[in-house]
């Protein structure tokens, strides 16, 4: 069995690891952020009953998926501070 088979796939669980891998720079941090907050919507309109459990979780993994689409620019220097 592969470890992607193993991992946790709760909506709590998708956005850690969206917003880890945003924390290693492993994954664009404009997109990361822009999902995480996707991601925290979709737990949200679950929670209050508008999404239900399959919907919700497709949802967040589909966001999961669009932020491993873009890999990290390179910084930019602006007024001596790395961006």
């Amino acid at each position: 069995m592969n470890s992607f088979a193993q991992r946790e796939t709760s909506i709590p669980a998708i956005r850690a690891c969206v917003r880890g891998l945003w924390a290693s720079r492993t994954v664009c941090g404009l997109i990361a952020i822009a999902c995480c907050f996707r991601i925290d919507r979709i737990a949200a309109l679950h929670a209050k009953g508008r999404l239900g459990d399959e919907e919700a979780l497709s949802l967040a993994l589909q966001a999961e998926a669009v932020a491993t689409t873009f890999t990290p620019l390179p910084r930019m220097e602006r007024c001596g501070v790395s961006l």
